[in-house]
């Protein structure tokens, strides 16, 4: 029923040209991390990325690699090779540059999605909609990112403009137990050293046997 999703196809210029895909957290590339939890309630998995060599050596076997039909359309353009090649009603779509995914949070999307008619469900933080951790109906979706793409409108944002979707807000997670650090992301190189400053002090809070 459902399919997660991992956009890999970036330019990273913000990183300087790190392929964000395979920084590290606690020990694991963020794509890594990013299989194992959408793995747990997602019965396919597909990464867009134009180069699959980058991640078959060590990603699970039954993973599905496809490339961007629009180049250089940006995110939008890999929603669409995605919603191009996926066989499911649902898609679990997220940037590879978000190491803290949750697939608690992605069921209540989920939840919310199978129950109702919505296109897709979002989180909204700090009045944002984070595109990149949504639930969406891909079947629904396809013929509208395609002539976004086609008439080159390319911002992925816009396709909000033409959908019905809902936005759950920070006090419906906070209600639900879910922290919100889901949706953070790491563009910068400042940022990922803030990450790996903050998991230094998580692992120094673990007391660990002598």
């Amino acid at each position: 029923m459902l399919t997660g999703v991992i956009l890999a196809g970036g330019q990273n210029s913000r990183m300087h040209g790190l392929n964000k895909a395979l920084l590290t957290y606690k020990g694991e590339h963020f794509i890594e991390r990013q299989i194992h939890e959408m793995s747990s309630i997602c019965g396919e998995m597909i990464v867009v990325t134009n180069d699959a060599s980058v991640y078959t050596s060590w990603a699970k076997p039954d993973m599905i690699y496809t490339p961007d039909i629009f180049q250089g359309s940006g995110p939008l353009g890999g929603f669409h090779a995605a919603f191009s090649t996926l066989t499911n009603d649902y898609a679990w779509v997220v940037g590879c540059d978000i190491p803290k995914l949750s697939a608690k949070a992605a069921t209540k999307m989920l939840t919310i999605l199978t129950n109702s008619d919505y296109d897709a469900v979002l989180p909204v933080v700090g009045g944002k909609h984070q595109m990149l951790h949504g639930m969406y109906r891909p079947k629904r979706l396809l013929p509208l990112i395609t002539e976004r793409l086609e008439a080159k409108r390319y911002r992925l944002s816009g396709l909000l403009d033409s959908i019905h979707w809902l936005g759950i807000k920070e006090l419906d997670w906070m209600e639900a137990g879910i922290s919100m650090d889901f949706t953070e992301d790491v563009d910068t190189p400042l940022q990922y050293l803030g990450l790996l400053q903050e998991e230094r002090r998580t692992d120094g809070d673990v007391t660990r046997p002598v």
